[in-house]
């Protein structure tokens, strides 16, 4: 049987299903008769039965009657036609040829049931397409479908999720799990496997004490000599805080705290009207580059650890001045020693039995700081199961400035009254690829107990085993060094995804060694910025800066399944600086280069339904004024700046400023056209003219212009938000930390009644 001539097919497109003869129409064996009621699918484009090339004897007839273009090679866009006689006519003859691109992004037809389609060949398009069963403008059901499913009870577990907390736009619950509307422990887990792992850390951390690998050793500081090593801020802050119309000025030192309400005002202030604490606010003295929370049981304390550098380090070098370090300054003690402190937070009693845990009036204390000669701590990140059963808050990894990793054991303090202040000689185990001349790790993350995942300057990812302590595995997975990674663990601690400074995001399965499957979203990008990139557990995937070519402030969702195709869940009004997703609830926060937080409900923004209107809310807002130069010693009673934080900011529209712009601008075209039509193409109308501008519609165009334009303003680099981790423990999972350049902190209380 001759083959089906192609020639005048319409080319299917990629993003179009891939449906295999095979799979829908199954062709029995044995021989197959050439009748035409058993081959009607084989037919010419222009409806006449397809030749037959079986049968010689009946094509020589058929080829004189009716000629026809003999394309029976592979490469049927030939332009001379081989297989027929000298001087027989081809097809369409008399008009122009038609250049058909066999590239650019198309599948070319298949010649028999079985053959695979070539892949695009056009050197002028990119290859890097997603043929897959997800479209992007699948919505709801479909989208829920394909990304979660296809077996029902998958599906079913997002569906109820999705129906939990679709009261709550913008903020979480402060609701226990028994609630239909509470958070939730993940539901991607089997039951009990959070207990099991929790028996097996505390296992592990009993034999890395008794000696496996190198034993953490560490001397005691005298209060005078800790004190001294804390960076210093050089003098206190003024904080405005209040309600916008009548806010007051407080003064905070290094290591002080506020007890805040609802309002914004202290709880002990005259004009507060509630006396109950929603949040605290700190100063720690430096820059906070990192923070982590301690995963815990415990229910009267809660630990958070923060990386902190001095101002000097982060200063704008002066014109006329050296803006490089001297070989002598590279290894002073001043710009090496690093600080890592940990906050201790305790709630209040709860309030009724079916709510959260709430903060108390009792002010935040400095626990424990630890010092190290590796220079700056940059990252650092808790082993994400508890083993506080065995004295200990739990495992530290931290990146140094040296370009190494290390894991400190932070042993509880029982000192209530006063800081201890330790420095570190050795640490648990120090990861590092030594044998690499000039290979650094830039990121870190943890994937389960024992195991941890670095991220490397030339563009590597390794994974470590801390008990036996060993080098298990590493895979080339980008070509420049990797800013930021993420796991997704508890439920897949084996997916890492990792953004270098130039490429592709890419999600890789460390599961399937030596060679690791990998994925990657297509449009390459250059990114500067760390802390953008997380995994929600009840969404199951991970939450980062919208990959893209050009700059943007959108916050996008990429499902583990389908990383290659990016979901817009929130935009900003200013540059993005850090995103966090919870642990137990589908909240999102994001903080910007102008200081403001922004919270949504990304699981209800990623199923939304066409008109349904979606939310997102300005948690606060920080602006920062420096004073004097920063980073000095002592400056008792002196301000090095004055910094301010609105709150109380109502919803608006979660959507693109430039979605927004668009459909104005098509409501004004049509409104104009039924302006056209009403006064029967007669022109303009006298006072309002056919564009539909002015008033509330012009006032709603410049609106939108001006939230444009704000992306591109530069504010103080103190403002900026430089983190956010919202608490992973269960009866704590409303509470935040934000992160602040002017060296303040606020852990907040989000949820809702």
């Amino acid at each position: 049987m001759r083959l089906r001539n192609t020639r005048g097919v319409k080319k299917r497109y990629v993003e179009e299903p891939i449906l295999f003869d095979d799979e829908d129409e199954p062709v029995p064996p044995g021989n197959h008769s050439r009748d035409k009621d058993d081959d009607d699918d084989f037919e010419a484009p222009d409806g006449r039965a397809a030749p037959d090339e079986d049968d010689d004897d009946d094509d020589d007839d058929d080829d004189q009657a009716e000629p026809t273009s003999a394309d029976d090679d592979d490469d049927d866009d030939d332009a001379t036609n081989d297989g027929a006689a000298p001087g027989a006519p081809r097809d369409g003859a008399g008009q122009p040829k038609k250049h058909r691109n066999a590239g650019a992004g198309m599948l070319q037809n298949r010649k028999s049931f079985h053959a695979i389609p070539h892949y695009p060949l056009e050197t002028r398009i990119v290859t890097r397409v997603y043929a897959g069963p997800l479209r992007r403008y699948a919505r709801y059901s479909a989208l829920r479908d394909a990304m979660y499913g296809p077996e029902y009870g998958r599906i079913k577990v997002v569906w109820d999720l999705e129906i939990r907390w679709a009261d709550f736009p913008v903020l979480p619950p402060r609701l226990l799990p028994e609630d239909p509307q509470g958070v939730l422990p993940s539901p991607w887990l089997p039951a009990g496997f959070e207990a099991a792992q929790e028996r097996a850390a505390a296992r592990w951390y009993e034999d890395v004490r008794l000696g496996a690998g190198e034993v953490q050793r560490a001397r005691v500081l005298a209060p005078e000599e800790g004190r001294r090593l804390v960076p210093q801020a050089g003098g206190d802050v003024a904080v405005v805080v209040g309600p916008w119309d009548r806010q007051k000025e407080f003064r905070l030192s290094q290591g002080g705290s506020l007890s805040l309400s609802a309002s914004g005002l202290p709880v002990d202030d005259a004009d507060a009207t509630d006396t109950r604490t929603s949040s605290w606010m700190l100063d720690v003295g430096g820059i906070p580059l990192a923070m982590s929370w301690a995963p815990t049981k415990r229910q009267d304390i809660q630990v958070l650890a923060v990386a902190t550098v001095p101002f000097s380090d982060q200063k704008p070098a002066r014109r006329d001045g050296p803006n490089t370090l001297s070989p002598a300054a590279e290894n002073d003690p001043a710009t090496t020693t690093g600080c890592i402190q940990l906050w201790e937070f305790v709630p209040a009693p709860a309030r009724c039995p079916g709510e959260l845990a709430a903060p108390s009036t009792r002010p935040p204390r400095l626990l424990n700081a630890k010092f190290f000669d590796w220079g700056r701590p940059k990252r650092l990140e808790f082993c994400p199961v508890p083993i506080d059963s065995s004295g200990s808050y739990g495992m530290l990894a931290v990146l140094c400035g040296d370009g190494k990793a290390r894991v400190i054991d932070a042993r509880v303090v029982d000192d209530a009254d006063a800081p201890l202040y330790e420095w570190i000689d050795t640490p648990l185990a120090t990861l590092a690829l030594t044998a690499d001349y000039n290979t650094t790790a830039t990121a870190l993350a943890w994937a389960t107990t024992n195991r941890l995942i670095l991220g490397h300057t030339d563009g590597s990812l390794t994974l470590w085993s801390l008990l036996p302590f060993h080098l298990l595995l590493r895979v080339p997975v980008h070509t420049t060094h990797i800013i930021d990674l993420s796991t997704a663990a508890p439920s897949h601690p084996y997916l890492v995804a990792s953004i270098p400074v130039g490429g592709c995001a890419t999600l890789t399965d460390l599961s399937r060694p030596p060679s690791a499957e990998t994925t990657y979203f297509p449009v390459p990008a250059i990114s500067f910025q760390p802390n953008l990139l997380c995994w929600s557990e009840p969404m199951q995937g991970f939450l980062a800066l919208y990959p893209s070519s050009t700059p943007n402030t959108t916050v996008a969702f990429l499902h583990h399944r389908y990383f290659c195709q990016a979901r817009s869940v929130t935009t900003a009004p200013n540059t993005l600086a850090c995103v966090a997703a919870g642990r137990t609830h589908p909240f999102v926060l994001a903080g910007c280069a102008d200081g403001s937080v922004f919270a949504c409900n990304a699981l209800q923004k990623l199923f939304k339904q066409k008109g349904e209107p979606l939310r997102k809310v300005r948690v606060f807002e920080h602006e920062f004024r420096p004073f004097g130069s920063g980073g000095g010693e002592g400056g008792e009673g002196r301000l090095r700046g004055a910094a301010r934080v609105l709150q109380g900011f109502v919803p608006e529209e979660n959507d693109d400023p430039r979605t927004e712009k668009r459909k104005e601008m098509d409501r004004k075209k049509r409104a104009s056209k039924k302006k056209k039509k009403k006064a029967g193409g007669k022109g303009r109308r006298a006072g309002g003219g056919e564009e539909g501008g002015g008033g509330e519609e012009g006032d709603r165009e410049a609106e939108l212009e001006e939230r444009l334009a704000s992306r591109v303003v530069i504010h103080e680099p103190l403002t900026r938000v430089t983190t956010i981790k919202w608490n992973p423990n269960l009866q704590f999972s409303c509470w935040a930390a934000c992160a602040l350049a002017s060296g303040l902190i606020k852990v907040m209380d989000l949820g809702v009644d």
